[in-house]
């Protein structure tokens, strides 16, 4: 294995982290918001945001396994910027005005930069496909 491809099945590995911490959240929190049902607009919302995040979950995790892994150059750019307007939106909408813990808000953004930096790595050492 290349260089370039240790780094692709790096960045595919920790992307593939991304998508299962967001379904993990999500389907928990889907699970909780059937049982309790939505009263009200507000826990509408939060339902559908949950039910986005297991969503976005689960692309992240088949864009790592079938794209990121090989050193897909339209795989890097889908689960880069997809990904990370995702977490640079939550963090300026529920981390920053303290919704939710600055500790737990974070591990997700922290996992998606590093994903990213071995993603771009990878790229940059060996370009596989487009």
């Amino acid at each position: 294995m290349t260089a370039g491809l240790r780094w692709a099945t790096s960045a595919a590995g920790l992307f593939v982290l991304w998508g299962l911490l967001h379904m993990g959240l999500g389907v928990s929190m889907v699970i909780d918001g059937f049982a309790g049902g939505t009263a009200g607009e507000l826990e509408a919302e939060s339902l559908m945001f949950f039910i986005c995040a297991t969503v976005l979950g689960a692309q992240a995790v088949a864009v790592a396994l079938a794209m990121n892994r090989i050193n897909s150059r339209l795989g890097y750019w889908l689960n880069i910027t997809v990904l990370g307007v995702v977490d640079v939106a939550f963090l300026f909408v529920l981390v920053i005005p303290g919704h939710v813990d600055l500790i737990g808000g974070t591990s997700g953004p922290v996992i998606w930069l590093a994903a990213s930096v071995c993603a771009t790595v990878a790229l940059r050492r060996e370009p596989v496909s487009a």
